[in-house]
């Protein structure tokens, strides 16, 4: 601070007012330095000497080579991932494509890293589009696609090599012009993985911590002068450390001198401990509810979703829209897609202050676990106990032992992500009069949960959440348990589960998901009766063979996932009437025909094969998919059917994507060609006019007979847009049909997609001159068109 202190403006000092005195001039040219250092230099995200961190990454991605990787490397507070996401923002409108995947380690370890290679493929190729593709034969689809694509990538928070090797193996799996940026703790893996250069983020200066500090404390500018001497203090306290500075400043943040000389003495006594643990202090000054809601989020909730955690943490005495809000003005803890995260080392001081409490009350670490089972010292104080089976497969839960853990509000026993194999064999062990206290419970996820049916008279006043995949559950006696408060029943995979007789005591279930429960014989009727269901995944059940026409009464209904379900012959007829629904999938079923509900938007009838047509397509309608379906008659242009999809086409009003069996292209698309790739000369500078609403694609496909079985994945470049189409999964079920039962006699399906202009607007689509569009279709032989769609 001292050399923006230096005094260089004193030579302008006799141009005052006299008579003034000297102290005056100083402190007012300090005042006038310490506002332009404040002023100038800090972003609104509060990323200080933005400029200069800016020009030097520029500098090293500049650099004349193909492809590029940078690692950004540093401690945990220091601004990694600030000056990552700052560089994104403003180079990512130069290339191609252009993707962000933020917590790299802790997204992998919670939801795989398929879910991260989704993430990168939709933001590079589908412009950001969350779609519902799957890979399932082409793990390499993401090298092959990007290889020719000059992309920008940030894989921010990297922890090993395996989220290296997956999400950017190698540099030719990128386009020339590629930059490919890496921010990670460990400098190692950097060496391992060879990038090609090193950035790491520059300390803090006196003036720039100031900077800081003062962006986040909110000091306002007449203050600045007597706060001055408190502010270097507490830069002192903090190291420097960037991450430490923002937390104190807010939470030193509209308080008065006399407040910020108390916490000063705090800080003192805290950083005598530990530099960071001045951290600790902004803690203390939570109140009661913040403080809960902190612990609660540092031990059970990072990465989760925040609606999960606003609805687990609500209660009589804590508003959690309120409290995270207040964690969130603090910068303890921060949002990104939708989910809550928090810092390492904020999460760390978490722990720290659970541990070396008199009544801990919360319990994550295995280890921890162990001993709170084998001592049984504070089981009475239990509120939370998340156990991962993979660090503790067959341990021993005693009856005993829980049944004193009456303040028991979270208990999760999981299994992580990174168990793919044998997930049915890793269980807890306990004896048959196991009995849970459900007095205060929540949230109960349990994986492998043994008993083959609920104790007598289970009742559960609070619970929101039931989990309980893989488990050994037979049946739920409706009229044995009391759920009042339930809103999402999750038995995915439970494979002896054979029914739920009584939906009447969980009124407020909003999420029924019995997926993989092959032993589910019948859906009661009294599901009728649940008005706020929403969702209801039945996906491989196979031996359901029926649907109760209650489910036309679910007037919440929007998701119905049937797929698999092998033995289903027929959907009720009055689901037809059914408003809300916007999302059925029965791929595999046996259903025979099918009138679309009004407002649907997603249908999924893939390897339907006793599926003999689809009278008409709603006008709301996205995505449609009946891929091998061969009972049914080849399109013609002139059903009702290929009315409702042509005038999808020339009047959109949204994005759609419409595969079914057909052999010809439709005569509105004009420029058409045998082979996977077609090429339309531009008419005249002027079409990328007002009128143009978007492009429209189709392509005739004709898989090999003995690929038939195999999903398409149908994929078509043009210029920088892509049009993607993978919705449904391959077959496993035959079915020993007759040559009479087939309503074709070819294999041929055809595809027709439409994107609107906005994908396109990016790409100064007034420039060209002719596009093509080109399709890669898996094993298969194709005939391919496009058209410009025009009000």
């Amino acid at each position: 601070m001292e050399r923006c202190l230096d005094g260089s403006r004193t030579s302008n000092w006799m141009s005052y007012p006299k008579p003034i005195y000297e102290t005056e001039i100083v402190k007012k040219i300090t005042r006038e330095t310490l506002c332009e250092i404040i002023g100038k230099h800090c972003d609104e995200g509060g990323l200080v000497a933005k400029n200069s961190q800016l020009e030097a990454l520029k500098e090293l991605i500049s650099k004349p080579k193909d492809v590029l990787m940078v690692g950004i490397y540093g401690l945990d507070g220091v601004g990694k991932t600030a000056i990552a996401r700052a560089l994104y923002d403003e180079i990512a409108c130069q290339f191609e494509g252009a993707s962000f995947l933020a917590n790299v380690g802790e997204v992998s370890k919670k939801d795989g890293l398929c879910c991260l290679q989704k993430q990168l493929f939709c933001n590079i190729l589908l412009g950001g589009e969350d779609q519902e593709t799957i890979f399932h034969r082409r793990n390499n689809c993401l090298k092959d696609k990007l290889s020719h694509k000059k992309v920008l990538i940030v894989l921010d928070d990297v922890k090993d090599m395996g989220q290296l090797r997956t999400l950017a193996g190698r540099h030719d799996w990128f386009g020339r012009g590629s930059r490919i940026i890496i921010t990670t703790k460990n400098k190692h893996l950097l060496y391992q993985h060879r990038v090609d250069e090193f950035y790491e983020p520059k300390g803090l200066d006196t003036c720039e911590a100031l900077q800081l500090f003062s962006y986040h404390a909110n000091t306002k500018e007449d203050s600045l002068f007597d706060f001055y001497p408190l502010s270097k203090q507490v830069i002192g306290y903090c190291d420097h450390n960037p991450l430490a500075l923002q937390v104190v400043g807010s939470f030193l943040r509209g308080k008065r001198y006399l407040q910020w000389q108390v916490q000063l003495d705090n800080f003192a006594r805290e950083s005598v401990r530990e530099n960071l643990n001045v951290l600790k202090v902004c803690y203390n000054g939570l109140n009661h509810q913040e403080q809960y809601i902190f612990l609660d989020v540092a031990c059970f909730f990072k990465g989760e979703c925040r609606d999960f955690v606003t609805k687990m943490l609500d209660g009589n005495d804590i508003s959690a829209k309120k409290g995270l809000k207040g964690l969130t003005d603090r910068c303890l803890i921060t949002f990104s897609e939708r989910k809550l995260w928090m810092q390492n080392i904020i999460q760390k001081l978490g722990w720290q202050i659970v541990r070396e409490a008199s009544k801990p009350g919360r319990f994550w670490d295995h280890m921890d676990i162990q001993r709170l089972l084998r001592t049984r010292k504070g089981i009475h104080e239990v509120e939370g106990l998340f156990l991962d089976l993979s660090k503790s497969n067959n341990i021993h839960f005693p009856t005993e032992v829980f049944a004193k853990m009456t303040e028991l509000k979270l208990l999760k026993v999981f299994l992580g992500c990174d168990c793919v194999d044998g997930r049915e064999n890793y269980q807890v062990k306990f004896s048959e009069d196991f009995r849970l206290p459900c007095f205060m419970l929540r949230y109960l996820h349990w994986h492998g949960y043994q008993l083959k049916c609920f104790p007598a008279d289970f009742e559960a006043l609070e619970l929101l959440e039931l989990s309980m995949p893989y488990s050994h559950l037979r049946q739920i006696n409706g009229n044995e348990i009391n759920f009042p408060q339930l809103t999402i029943l999750n038995l995915s995979h439970s494979q002896h589960f054979e029914n739920i007789s009584n939906f009447s005591r969980m009124p407020k279930l909003e999420g029924l998901v019995l997926e993989g429960c092959t032993s589910l014989v019948e859906v009661d009727p009294s599901v009728g009766d649940l008005s706020n269901l929403s969702l209801m995944n039945l996906k491989d059940c196979k031996r359901l063979n029926s649907l109760p026409n209650s489910i036309c009464k679910l007037k919440s209904l929007k998701t119905l996932i049937l797929t698999g379900c092998s033995r289903l012959q027929q959907l009720p007829d009055e689901l037809k009437e059914l408003q809300s629904l916007v999302n059925l999938n029965a791929n595999g079923t046996s259903i025979r025909g099918i009138s679309p509900p009004p407002n649907l938007r997603i249908l999924y009838l893939g390897h339907c094969q006793r599926l003999r047509g689809i009278p008409m397509l709603p006008s709301s309608i996205q995505q449609v998919d009946a891929y091998n379906c061969i009972s049914m008659e080849t399109l013609s242009w002139n059903t009702e059917l290929a009315a409702s999809i042509l005038q999808r086409i020339q009047a959109p009003s949204c994005e759609f994507s419409i595969l079914v069996p057909g052999t010809r292209i439709p005569d509105c698309f004009t420029h058409k060609l045998a082979g996977s790739s077609v090429t339309m000369e531009l008419p005249n500078p002027d079409w990328y006019s007002e009128d143009f609403l978007g492009f429209a694609v189709c392509v005739v496909l004709a898989p090999q007979a003995e690929m038939l079985q195999l999903h398409p994945e149908i994929l078509c470049e043009l210029k920088n847009l892509t049009f993607f189409h993978s919705c449904g999964e391959d077959s496993v079920d035959g079915f020993p049909l007759s040559d009479q039962e087939w309503g074709n006699s070819t294999n041929d399906h055809i595809w027709l997609a439409y994107q609107p202009r906005a994908r396109a607007d990016r790409c100064h689509p007034e420039e060209w001159d002719q596009i093509t569009a080109s399709f890669e279709v898996f094993a298969c032989e194709v005939e391919c068109a496009i058209s410009l769609i025009y009000k």
